[in-house]
């Protein structure tokens, strides 16, 4: 068997250039696909599902639902009003105006409080017609939050609160509505009166008793400071005064600070 032929110093530097060169381009190929596609999960990992806890509702029967707009929606609807038409095309047939007669009716109080009013007489009288708070029925009427919220005694508007959204809704209510059932409820008038004045005076009774809590208590401290003042500073001396003679004629002296009176002789 013949030997082969050697390779010349020329060949190998080219065969070492090819191959550094294939490796080079293998190299840059895997950088690319690995670049292109994403990482491989491992066999072990299990397919997961992510929830927004904040946004899933209980309901109660062993499921776990996601909130959905629906509430919203429905929030939305309650605060839109309807506008007026007349139901019926004889004039004759449709409601008027309880003040004017006027077939021109507001919308929400014909929609909300169903009463028969127009815009004018709305304006014209606001000692009947005027809307008031919540706040303003509680504190003025002396009603209370199971009255003001059911819808069926008292009729309410709700409206987002102006002063913060993320507060409770602003209620409404018709003046000559609250006032008729407030005067039904204590009576009269004057029974509305005299019920608001024993609050008052009831509440200014517990004021002062507070009060006089709150005085004693600190009476009660500055006693005890002051007899472990004295307590801490020892035994009293007595700083008795020069001798000086009574309407008896007897000698005594004074303490300064006590003011205990002593007799005492000179010699």
């Amino acid at each position: 068997m013949s030997d082969l032929p050697s390779l010349t110093e020329e060949q190998r530097q080219r065969i070492e250039a090819n191959k550094s060169s294939a490796l080079q381009r293998l190299k840059a190929k895997r950088k690319n696909t690995e670049q292109q596609q994403p990482a491989k999960r491992s066999k072990w990992l299990k397919s997961y599902y992510e929830f927004n806890l904040s946004t899933m509702v209980d309901s109660k029967g062993g499921f776990i639902v996601e909130k959905t707009n629906d509430d919203d929606t429905k929030k939305n609807k309650s605060y839109r009003i309807e506008p007026y038409y007349p139901p019926s095309g004889d004039a004759t047939e449709n409601p008027k105006c309880k003040e004017c007669q006027s077939m021109d009716l507001d919308s929400i109080f014909y929609n909300v409080f169903h009463i028969n009013l127009c815009s004018s007489c709305k304006d014209k009288y606001p000692e009947k017609y005027s809307l008031i708070t919540k706040t303003e029925a509680k504190e003025d009427y002396l009603l209370t939050d199971p009255e003001l919220k059911d819808p069926d005694l008292l009729p309410h508007w709700s409206k987002p609160n102006p002063h913060k959204s993320s507060w409770n809704d602003m209620m409404l209510y018709v003046r000559e509505m609250v006032e008729t059932y407030a005067f039904q409820k204590w009576g009269s008038a004057e029974g509305l009166d005299a019920e608001y004045e024993r609050r008052v005076a009831q509440k200014k009774e517990k004021q002062d008793k507070k009060f006089k809590e709150k005085l004693a208590d600190m009476r009660r401290r500055t006693m005890t400071s002051t007899w472990e003042r004295k307590r801490q500073e020892g035994p009293h001396k007595h700083d008795f005064s020069a001798s000086e003679r009574d309407d008896q004629g007897n000698i005594i002296q004074k303490c300064t600070d006590c003011g205990i009176v002593i007799e005492s002789e000179e010699f």
